[in-house]
């Protein structure tokens, strides 16, 4: 059985329109610096950053929304714009860089020929949205004078702020004011050890 040329060329081209590209419908978020309070007086050489460790389940471009004390969901159209540890660390050196009592602020691993005065490493726990309508950064930190120096002072940062609902933008623009609630507590910090 013979099929009509007109058929074949109408399912030829039924197959080509299978494999057109789709849009890609992803939206990406990236962490931005907030205006810092009175500058503070330069009383170091340079503050280091780092290391900071990130929890295993946020290493993943997808945004992480908490659903419950034990439940995550990934969304499958929201996405950070880089690895979110990396976003939060250069949102944390950005705005450290408006507060720190330093000269300069540095980020492990540190520049070539330059060894900061005082270093603070970072572990943190959560930077998230929440389903509930909230966005959270909570991580804990530890002061030292000089990378592997003695420790001078711990602290932690519990910022939690409530959202009308999941709003992605909304909640990348909380996170970042998270992060710049963490950068007021490790300034504050430096400054009390900063004249030593």
């Amino acid at each position: 059985m013979r099929i009509p040329t007109t058929a074949l060329l109408l399912l030829a081209a039924g197959s080509f329109a299978c494999f057109d590209p789709r849009p890609d419908a992803s939206r990406y978020y990236t962490l931005s610096t907030e205006p810092p309070g009175p500058p503070a007086s330069s009383s170091v050489p340079s503050l280091g950053i780092g290391p900071v460790t990130f929890p295993p389940y946020l290493d993943r471009s997808e945004v992480a929304t908490r659903v419950g004390p034990d439940q995550l969901e990934y969304s499958n159209a929201d996405r950070w714009a880089a690895p979110l540890r990396d976003l939060f660390v250069q949102a944390l050196a950005e705005d450290l860089r408006g507060r720190a009592p330093a000269a300069q602020v540095v980020t492990w691993p540190w520049p070539i020929a330059i060894v900061p005065e005082l270093a603070v490493s970072i572990d943190v726990l959560r930077c998230e949205a929440e389903a509930g309508g909230a966005a959270e950064v909570y991580a804990r930190f530890a002061l030292r004078a000089g990378p592997g120096g003695p420790l001078l002072e711990t602290g932690e940062t519990r910022f939690r702020e409530e959202i009308a609902s999941i709003d992605f933008p909304k909640a990348a623009a909380a996170l970042s004011r998270g992060v710049a609630a963490l950068a007021d507590d490790v300034a504050k910090a430096a400054a009390r050890h900063s004249g030593r």
